[in-house]
């Protein structure tokens, strides 16, 4: 029955793709393409999961899943119970169906957000539509992530002329691909951080309410979803706003004081409570117990945070470090770690090029600028406070489309001249 029902949906999404007119940037063939690899990305995922978690219980592409499929019955057997527990009103009284899900409560939840709910309300949403179908169910969620994606490519088309770097880094980095096909936060976080860069750079060029449209629920999903991308992420917009409009390095190094300044303002006057470094150490406390409670694989030691700013950057090294170092070779385990150990050679030979580049660069400040801000600070992130390798491997995949295009970016011109003179990027610039 899912065989049927996904290949019907997929002829259907196919088909309205097919007939629209916006298909901005790339060919017709180029651009069914993508969403076709997306959809056989999807089936791959389904196919290593059901294998791998032969339990349904234990298959994240399941687990949301069957949790919306719970919360949605909710609607038809007492939809005031739903109505505050979709709006994040519940209390108490609530507490009777709430308890009824697997993964709505974290048995270690330090932070801000439970960033399983999310997935969760946006499954039960759909299931009112697809009637609980998981078929359909993906679609929906592949077709989010593949318009993320292509979103992400019309954001790096326009900071970059060179659209083979660009269609590669939005769609074709194989981890970043997989675990954004399927029903997981990875899909949501990909059409979230897609349109909110798009939309944002189109508010900033020429001001519509349809950008606005995708702006606002884009910024809404990263905000509940997947918070530190966002917070991490406003700053070097910023930032890159500044230089456009001004040009001037003092111009953003003045808007870098006056940020840091107004955001330490209203942490002591809104928010005195709130601490994000004790808020990092508590994640990573968090990461930390639940490897040891569910016995994870392929467990790496982390430096331990303390609250601390010294701390906090003696540890960046390091976090930095696991994000692309791991799975090394002494960690193969399957053709999934095997991938990984590939990608991230690729990526440190890639990365290597641009030390080599960036130790001769005497340019001014340039759109790449950001993009590595933003990407490295996330990868800092993740491997500061993730001591297992598959988390890590999952968690920085929506990261690496932004640090792959800059570094690609900043490659030694003798490189760059050998690739793009190459027949085949002379004729993929050409038809895709």
């Amino acid at each position: 029955m899912f065989a049927i029902t996904f290949i019907l949906s997929l002829l259907v999404f196919t088909l309205v793709l097919w007939v629209n007119p916006w298909t901005q940037g790339l060919s017709k063939r180029t651009f069914m393409a993508t969403w076709i690899l997306k959809c056989f990305a999807g089936l791959l995922l389904l196919f290593v999961y059901t294998n791998m978690y032969p339990k349904r219980a234990e298959a994240d592409v399941f687990k949301y899943f069957d949790d919306g499929k719970i919360l949605s019955k909710v609607a038809h057997s007492n939809p005031k119970a739903f109505y505050h527990i979709m709006v994040g009103s519940w209390d108490k009284e609530q507490l009777p169906q709430l308890n009824q899900l697997n993964y709505w409560f974290r048995a270690y939840d330090h932070g801000i957000a439970n960033d399983n709910r999310m997935v969760i309300r946006f499954n039960a949403l759909l299931n009112i539509i697809t009637q609980g179908n998981y078929a359909l169910n993906l679609m929906f969620f592949l077709g989010l992530s593949w318009l993320g994606s292509y979103w992400l490519f019309q954001f790096f088309h326009r900071l970059s002329s060179a659209k083979v770097s660009a269609l590669f880094c939005a769609f074709l980095i194989p981890s970043t691909l997989f675990w954004s096909s399927g029903i997981l936060k990875e899909a949501l976080l990909m059409f979230a951080i897609g349109g909110f860069l798009y939309a944002s750079l189109k508010l900033y060029t020429l001001p519509n309410w349809r950008s606005l449209l995708v702006l606002l629920p884009c910024f809404l999903m990263l905000m509940f979803l997947k918070v530190y991308v966002l917070v991490l992420m406003l700053p070097w917009l910023f930032l890159g706003w500044t230089w456009y409009r001004w040009k001037s390095i003092s111009g953003v190094f003045g808007a870098a004081i006056g940020l840091v300044g107004l955001v330490i303002l209203i942490n002591g006057l809104v928010f005195p409570s709130f601490n994000a470094l004790s808020i990092l150490q508590a994640k990573q406390f968090d990461f930390i117990q639940m490897a040891k409670a569910v016995r994870a694989g392929s467990v790496i030691p982390i430096k331990p945070l303390n609250g601390t700013w010294w701390n906090c950057i003696i540890a960046a090294p390091f976090g930095f470090w696991n994000a692309l170092a791991y799975p090394n070779i002494f960690m193969l385990k399957n053709v999934q770690s095997l991938a990984a150990l590939i990608e991230n050679t690729l990526i440190i030979i890639v990365l290597l090029g641009s030390v080599y580049q960036l130790c001769f660069y005497r340019g001014t400040m340039t759109w790449q600028l950001p993009l590595l801000g933003f990407s490295i600070l996330m990868l800092i992130l993740i491997g500061m406070t993730t001591p297992v390798v598959g988390a890590i491997v999952r968690y920085k995949a929506p990261a690496l489309p932004f640090f792959l295009l800059a570094m690609l970016n900043y490659q030694p011109p003798f490189i760059q001249n050998y690739f793009s003179s190459t027949p085949l990027h002379k004729w993929l610039s050409t038809h895709l």
